[in-house]
């Protein structure tokens, strides 16, 4: 397992299974301040909702999980990277049980899924890229250069094997400092019903 020691005593690595509940315990939080999976969710979900979606995406994008964990070892921030030819992670039976139960619980959350996957598969902006699924940093750690800390080898990667690397977001400031900070242009968007737009941008390699 590689370590790479950053500026302030952290440390980021690739995410395993041990690192789940920690994982679970910054998902629960940071989905529910982000516009799209609180529509997605229900913005009066309960925690165990939360929960259990971010188990889905933790186990669904363990290959590309990356954590920065502070000098105590705390977990204070993640991004989910997905590349081309990465084979997505499984649910077990459990999973699938708890699954079907919340689905139906969570009241329309067929229906606003269905349309998410829809409306993300239209405003698709590159073939093979390297995608970043999300990126949630802990409020106490923001404005820190984390973040930064998390994307720049993304996109270092992109440039490195000549991908493009994309990202959407329904959160607006972020989809400034995309622009900003990487030159992620805003290449397509769409507007989820009652819901919040949302921003598809792409950083393209080097000629």
């Amino acid at each position: 397992m590689t370590h790479r020691v950053q500026v302030g005593g952290t440390t980021t690595r690739h995410l395993v299974e041990s690192d789940q509940d920690a994982a679970l315990d910054l998902l629960e939080h940071g989905l529910r301040e982000v516009p799209v999976y609180r529509w997605l969710i229900g913005r009066d979900s309960p925690v165990e909702a939360y929960r259990w979606y971010g188990e889905i995406l933790f186990v669904e994008y363990l290959r590309g999980l990356h954590g920065v964990f502070d000098e105590w070892g705390d977990l204070i921030a993640l991004i989910a990277v997905s590349a081309p030819g990465d084979e997505a992670g499984r649910i077990d039976e459990d999973m699938k049980a708890r699954t079907k139960h919340q689905v139906h619980v969570i009241d329309g959350f067929i229906h606003r899924f269905t349309e998410l996957q829809r409306k993300s598969e239209e405003a698709q902006v590159a073939e093979n890229p390297i995608r970043v699924i999300f990126a949630l940093v802990h409020p106490d750690h923001r404005r820190g250069g984390t973040l930064a800390g998390l994307v720049d080898p993304v996109i270092e990667r992109g440039r490195r094997e000549g991908l493009p690397v994309t990202c959407s977001t329904s959160d607006e400031q972020l989809s400034a400092l995309y622009a900003r900070r990487w030159d992620a242009q805003v290449r397509a968007q769409f507007t989820l019903t009652d819901g919040p737009t949302v921003w598809v941008q792409r950083v393209d390699p080097p000629a």
